[in-house]
């Protein structure tokens, strides 16, 4: 790698660093370009050169969240099977939202599923390739405990589709400690912490999507059959208690 890709990765996870400390200092909405480029010692054109806006700094926090998480899990689930790393994936994701709440909720708000399709694109001082969670389907289809027959980058962006989903969701639900929404706003720092249940809510919804996802939408044990020839209608299925 050469002098000038190496400063500007350097730069760029400069300014994450120091806009995520803003953010956690003073709240999202209260933080300006200008301060952020000024904490970094850059002006605001070479802010614009790296993000298009501070909600772009976020929504690429969030992945970086969402990729540490899956090295933590990696290393728990001590080589065992996908299904005991994405376990894993999540109950470290939910951790880190209980223990972060204010700022993975303001992040997870600004996160567009489509940012998690496919792998890093190109940009200033980023480190582009694969999602780490590519070589984990490839190893389970290697393995025999994945279909082989669909492309593993699919998978790989169906599994990061659906973790994001469920935890932009999850997070996008605010609750006190009695249960009740929260009326206040999520860029504020709380008096309180959040409710304690928060992690165990978020690392169950995680856990069961990840399973659904892993095993299908089949009834267990139910095998799938091809349909016969010439059996395929146009019409409208007929109701549920003509085909008991």
């Amino acid at each position: 790698m050469g002098l000038r890709a190496t400063k500007q990765q350097s730069q760029r996870k400069l300014i994450i660093e120091n806009a995520i400390a803003l953010f956690r200092e003073r709240g999202f909405d209260a933080v300006r370009v200008r301060e952020i480029a000024e904490s970094c010692t850059l002006s605001e054109a070479t802010f614009f050169n790296y993000f298009g806006d501070k909600a772009g700094v976020l929504r690429e926090w969030a992945k970086l969240e969402l990729n540490a998480a899956l090295a933590v899990a990696i290393v728990d689930a001590r080589g065992g099977p996908l299904r005991r790393v994405v376990r894993q994936w999540a109950a470290e994701l939910a951790r880190r939202a209980h223990q972060d709440p204010v700022l993975m909720r303001t992040a997870w708000l600004h996160v567009r599923l489509g940012d998690f399709a496919g792998p890093s694109s190109v940009a200033r001082g980023r480190v582009a390739g694969p999602e780490p969670i590519l070589a984990l389907i490839e190893d389970a289809q290697q393995a025999g405990s994945l279909r082989a027959d669909l492309d593993a980058e699919l998978l790989a962006q169906l599994l990061l589709s659906c973790v994001a989903g469920i935890l932009s969701s999850g997070l996008a639900e605010p609750r006190s400690d009695s249960g009740q929404p929260l009326e206040q706003p999520l860029e504020q720092p709380l008096e309180q912490p959040l409710e304690q249940s928060l992690e165990q809510r978020l690392r169950e919804r995680l856990g069961r999507g990840a399973d659904l996802l892993l095993d299908g939408f089949r009834k267990r044990n139910e095998r799938v059959r091809p349909p016969a020839p010439g059996s395929r209608s146009s019409g409208p299925r007929p109701p549920a208690s003509s085909r008991q």
